[in-house]
């Protein structure tokens, strides 16, 4: 019987690969636009900053979903977390001379 765990890496599995292809397919759309139009025509420019939109909406949400997913799910790796967080240092001294109030 499989497990929620497993349930939910294999939903994360078929949405990757879905948003993954449409974002492929986007950009191959968007070249061969430019190159069918031409990247610097008024007509391509127009419609260009929308699919750039797109594009970054998808990848967005593959963003959220490799951080929503198990830790171990294979998607997880092509997103790695950017945020650090410094250690505490032990040795703080603090003055005695204002305690509140």
């Amino acid at each position: 019987m499989a497990t929620v765990k497993d349930i939910k890496k294999s939903f994360c599995d078929d949405v990757y690969a879905e948003l993954s292809v449409m974002k492929k397919k986007l950009g191959e759309m968007r070249d061969s636009l430019a190159r069918t139009y031409g990247a610097k025509t008024e007509i391509f420019r127009m419609y260009d900053r929308h699919l750039l939109e797109l594009f970054d909406q998808i990848e967005w949400k593959l963003q959220i979903l490799s951080h929503a997913c198990p830790y171990d799910w294979k998607g997880s790796e092509e997103y790695v977390e950017t945020a650090s967080v410094e250690p505490v240092d032990k040795n703080v001294d603090f003055s005695p001379g204002y305690i509140g109030g």
